[in-house]
């Protein structure tokens, strides 16, 4: 048992012993805990001496007890209060057994050892669906260098004709369907690509993955979900809902969609690794971990190919998996942001120049980095360099084990001496500060645009040629700045999912993009700042902290809010 095991067994123990002083107290005979079949906690395993492996097979799973004993034949008084009082307790000591359960993830799963509570026709619904989706490549448009200005539409002539165009597509939206998808707080969102359908994938506070099928048919069990699930007046439960316990007990940071065939869904989590669910074999693989537990994954995103990731951390850094390197490939992590403020909210990978990436920090900075300058900082020393065997227990095979601990991690100081020489001043481009913390940036799906979320209270748009970016040296500061500064309240507070302005995927229309409101709308605005439509109806009661739009149906957007329902709008 390693540490993290003995602070769970610890914790699980502790509770045991203040459910058993509570049932004391009201007065149970036989023993007060005894009397409900409480069982006394074991004697503590001291941990094994040494150096412990980082990560293990789940542990075997254990009965979510207690076991219900009838209170006639123990002599309770049956009042309300004590019935009452029981079901707490023995609803706390079950999800005790559940983080135990559920703390880890094996590298390699089948998707229906992930699904909670699920019996076994839930787990084959589930699979026959997302084999169905990957028979239906979907694939993510991506520019090219022929692109034109028009095509961009970055032509000013243009504008006028295709900003009334994109306001067609918005008039008469209506809400939908509106489900609760996952049951707590929604931190990440994405729509699937295929064309025919609108799947939402929503990521959760607790690790947990939901799928939602939005305009399919309805499911049995999902109908006979309580009133406060959904209401009529909200839309009412539509489609079917799947939710997957992707990650240990952590909160889903970000998602994407392999953009090769969509094929794929990945996540990243606080629990520090990034997984991808395959959807033709429902298997979900671990691609990357960070060896430090206090290194937390903030954002992430997908190269073109689908084989390579650039990964943000809550320490500054930003590290590089090639998903092609499998067992002995290396892990490279280089940290961007000083030890003030150092973390990094938000990354995006330009559509047309991969080499270019975006960060937002707490430093308040945009910064354009081109890391092919990154491959030229190698550390001074390799006693870090060495790679740990494979678990013994582990599902996985050499073709499919990944190693999950980085190369390397070049400290900061490096990094800044680096671009001060005359081989790395091409290393950041540009950087821009913010009033207060950057939260995100994003690329548009151009490559043309940055769009940034500020608690400045700002939404910022800068328009680059890409020309500009093609010399292999930094912009000029007077030059790049925002061409679009749009006031917006980000206040978030403490208990709402931090609000993130993301650009629509879709390359039909205009650029827009989407983003919550603290009056409790969804707001679709343009990227020349003009507010498109405002989305709200009295159903809604919660701000839509999180919002995402269908890559291929422009007038599909969803917003989710803290109590993890998903609202679904639509002209059609």
């Amino acid at each position: 048992m390693d540490d993290e095991d003995n602070d769970y067994e610890l914790e699980r123990q502790k509770i045991i012993a203040e459910n058993r002083a509570l049932l004391d107290s009201l007065g149970f005979e036989g023993g007060g805990a005894a009397a409900l079949g409480i069982a006394k906690p074991k004697a503590i395993a001291k941990p094994a001496s040494g150096n412990s492996k980082k990560r293990k097979s789940a542990p075997a799973k254990t009965e979510e007890g207690p076991r219900r004993r009838s209170g006639r034949i123990a002599g309770i008084d049956a009042t309300a209060e004590v019935l009452q009082a029981r079901a707490d307790e023995e609803e706390k000591e079950r999800e005790v057994l559940r983080v135990i359960n559920r703390k880890t993830r094996d590298q390699v799963m089948p998707l229906g050892e992930m699904l909670e509570d699920a019996k076994d026709a839930e787990k084959a619904d589930l699979e026959t669906f997302l084999k169905g989706v990957a028979a239906t490549p979907a694939p993510r448009r991506f520019p090219n260098e022929d692109t034109t200005d028009k095509d961009a539409y970055a032509e000013p002539s243009q504008n006028d004709h295709e900003l009334a165009r994109l306001k067609s597509q918005f008039k008469n939206m209506q809400l939908r369907a509106s489900a609760k998808v996952t049951t707590e707080r929604v931190f990440s969102m994405l729509v699937h690509p295929e064309p025919s359908k609108c799947i939402v994938c929503v990521g959760d506070k607790q690790g947990t993955v939901g799928i939602w099928d939005a305009l399919g048919p309805a499911a049995e069990s999902t109908k006979a979900e309580e009133d406060d699930s959904a209401s009529d007046a909200e839309g009412g439960f539509e489609g079917r809902i799947w939710r997957v316990q992707a990650h240990a007990r952590n909160s889903i940071t970000s998602m994407k969609i392999g953009p090769v065939d969509g094929s794929k869904l990945y996540t990243a989590s606080y629990d520090c690794s990034l997984r991808a669910i395959s959807f033709s074999d429902c298997i979900s693989r671990e691609l990357f971990s960070m060896p430090d537990e206090d290194m937390l994954i903030t954002h992430f995103d997908l190269a073109p190919d689908g084989n390579q990731a650039w990964i943000a951390d809550k320490n500054g850094g930003i590290s590089h998996a090639d998903f092609r390197e499998g067992k002995l490939g290396g892990r490279r992590r280089w940290v961007v942001s000083g030890e003030r403020a150092a973390k990094l909210g938000g990354l995006s990978i330009n559509p047309l120049m991969p080499h270019l990436i975006v960060t937002a920090g707490n430093d308040q900075h945009l910064r354009i980095w081109d890391t092919r300058h990154l491959s030229s900082l190698t550390p001074r020393t390799v006693d870090n360099l060495a790679l740990p065997d494979p678990p013994a227990d582990s599902k996985s095979d050499t073709a499919e084990h990944v190693n999950t601990q980085p190369t390397f991690s070049i400290p900061n100081d490096r990094i800044v001496s680096h671009m001060e020489s005359n081989k790395g001043k091409g290393l950041l481009r540009a950087s821009w500060q913010h009033g207060k913390s950057c939260s995100a940036a994003y690329w548009d799906p151009w490559g043309r645009r940055v769009l940034t979320t500020s608690y400045d209270d700002k939404l910022r748009v800068w328009n680059l040629d890409p020309a500009s970016l093609q010399p292999d040296q930094p912009l000029d500061p007077k030059t790049f700045k925002p061409a679009r500064s749009i006031p917006h309240n980000c206040q978030t507070g403490r208990w709402l999912t931090i609000l993130r302005a993301q650009w629509s995927q879709n390359m039909d229309y205009a650029p827009h993009f989407t983003v919550g409101n603290m009056k409790r709308s969804l707001d679709v605005i343009s990227g020349n700042g003009e507010k498109i439509v405002s989305l709200w109806t009295d159903a809604v009661t919660a701000v839509p902290a999180v919002t995402a739009s269908h890559p291929n149906r422009v007038d599909h957007v969803v917003g989710g809010n803290t109590s993890g329902k998903i609202q679904l709008w639509s002209a059609q």
